[in-house]
């Protein structure tokens, strides 16, 4: 029979039996009986895990490499009990820590690994025979247009991926709808110019409820990859990601420091960051490199990186590594010297300290990577862009019901999406839900829902068309021409035409309202 192989390192105190603790443990980890209550002899023989050796470590008295064999039936081929099978209750123990994974093909089989991997993401890119370089939206606390800024920079100055910081959510201070439009709208639109192809992954980390919303969003705004944290959002959701969507998975370690911290106890790095994680559908894995400020080691990052890209694990892509974690153009040569080509060197602060010119520190930084590396290109082989504006204005499917969530201030099946994409208009915290008349519905009009948090505001601007504004939670401000006017629930108001106007929220509440325009209207001036 096939056999899932798991090595451990275990230490025991001088009045333990090794092989007593390996047999405790084969039960634990399968019936969690003591041996003899079991009486059956199909799970005696096809259940309980089997020790398949004890040795040794380095004439260390207290100190075994232990293999045991474990049916992959017990897996049920799905994440959450592998993971449950490999260090489910023994990690509740002491002096135990897996060292290594062997996984038979019959059971790969049942993985798909990483939908690009290296191969997939070089054709994506176009860029081949060198690693690719990656930086992180830094600081929190910047306003989504800031951050698209940031990504236009390093896309004229050559990056290949721009990635949200693992810390980025759906905050107050960086709505994710808003930040994710105007960032892959700022890379995209240097793809169109330029032709320098920048990838921007957006941090997924929120509420169970949410992920099918903000990936969706996410792929209407063309999107080609994600930021997962599999120990945050739980590892089968990101294969679930990678299967369901198709982006690319950069997975990032937080919270896995846990299984590995302590030199006795967990699950090493390199199983964990290396073999697991591209089992589980990473592309790139993140990893603490060595000389940061996390204290890898070489071989550890040697590991890692083999596990991901060149140790054989059955039909699964190779992943590439992605060394981290306080990383400057100092280690550049180092980095190349050990990793060679395929991993993604993540660089972040270090970039953005280099030159307050993040597109000029960007070039140095590729400068100082050709020169270890000979690079090619072909064409990527990815689909058009589509900018943000365009998806934004576009939608989903007609809907003759919409039913009200007054929790969320939503409608079923309008979610938000960016109010405007355009860097140089200045708004701020607004978002857009498109109701009807972009649906496929006939109508000669559109009507739309705003939502402005405290302190923002829309762009003030003019048209040739029409609005008229029916407040519906909350109080707001509009400025109408010369006139400016308070808004309160079911309060109406209407914008002639050519007139310059703004709307603001003043207080300390959600300021909500409907607007209603043309179907068929004119592109908006800036107010005078």
């Amino acid at each position: 029979m096939d056999t899932i192989d798991i090595t451990y390192e275990i230490t025991i105190r001088a009045d333990e039996d090794i092989r007593t603790i390996c047999r405790e443990i084969a039960l634990e980890q399968t019936v969690e009986l003591p041996d003899e209550l079991v009486q059956s002899a199909f799970i005696r023989k096809s259940i309980i895990g089997k020790v398949q050796s004890i040795n040794q470590v380095n004439e260390k008295p207290h100190l075994y490499s232990v293999i045991i064999a474990y049916n992959p039936e017990i897996s049920g081929h799905n994440i959450p009990q592998l993971l449950n099978l490999l260090y489910g209750n023994i990690s509740l123990k002491n002096n135990i820590k897996i060292v290594n994974v062997a996984f038979p093909d019959s059971f790969l089989e049942h993985f798909f690994g990483p939908a690009y991997g290296i191969s997939g993401i070089r054709q994506l890119t176009g860029i081949w025979g060198r690693p690719l370089f990656s930086t992180a939206l830094k600081p929190m606390g910047l306003e989504p247009k800031e951050f698209a800024a940031i990504a236009k920079s390093f896309a004229l100055g050559g990056g290949d991926i721009i990635k949200d910081d693992h810390g980025l959510d759906n905050q107050s201070f960086s709505n994710f709808y808003e930040r994710v439009a105007r960032c892959q709208d700022a890379v995209s639109t240097v793809y169109a110019k330029t032709g320098q192809k920048t990838l921007y992954f957006p941090n997924i980390c929120v509420n169970f409820e949410e992920i099918e919303r903000t990936l969706d969003y996410a792929k209407r705004l063309s999107v080609e990859g994600v930021l997962v944290s599999p120990f945050l959002m739980g590892a089968d959701i990101m294969r679930y990601i990678s299967k369901q969507y198709g982006f690319i998975i950069m997975a990032h370690p937080a919270l896995t420091g846990t299984f590995f911290s302590y030199s006795a106890h967990g699950i090493s790095a390199t199983v964990l960051l290396g073999t697991l994680f591209r089992l589980f559908g990473a592309d790139i894995s993140v990893y603490p490199n060595t000389g940061g400020r996390f204290g890898f080691t070489l071989d550890e990052c040697k590991e890692i990186n083999a596990r991901l890209a060149t140790k054989p694990l059955g039909k699964l892509k190779g992943a590439f590594g992605a060394p981290a974690g306080g990383m400057s153009i100092d280690n550049i040569e180092d980095m190349a010297k050990h990793y060679g080509p395929d991993v993604v060197y993540l660089i972040g602060g270090a970039l953005h300290g280099y030159d307050t010119n993040l597109e000029k520190a960007t070039k140095i930084f590729m400068e100082k990577i050709a020169l270890y590396f000979n690079e090619y290109k072909t064409t990527p082989t990815d689909k058009q862009f589509v900018s943000a504006c365009e998806i934004g204005h576009s939608s989903s499917k007609l809907l003759e019901y919409m039913k009200f969530n007054n929790t969320s201030c939503m409608w079923s099946g309008r979610q938000p999406v960016l109010y405007k994409t355009d860097s140089n208009i200045d708004f701020s915290k607004i978002t857009r839900h498109e109701l009807t008349g972009k649906n496929g519905e006939s109508t000669s009009f559109d009507l739309r829902y705003f939502q402005i948090e405290p302190n923002g505001y829309s762009s003030f601007e003019k048209h040739v068309h029409e609005h008229v504004i029916i407040c519906l939670k909350g109080e707001g401000m509009l400025k109408c021409g010369q006139n400016t006017y308070t808004l309160n629930p079911y309060d109406i108001a209407y914008v002639p035409p050519s007139t310059p106007h703004q709307l603001k929220n003043t207080s300390n509440e959600t300021f909500g309202f409907f607007c209603i325009v043309d179907h068929v209207r004119d592109q908006p001036e800036k107010g005078l």
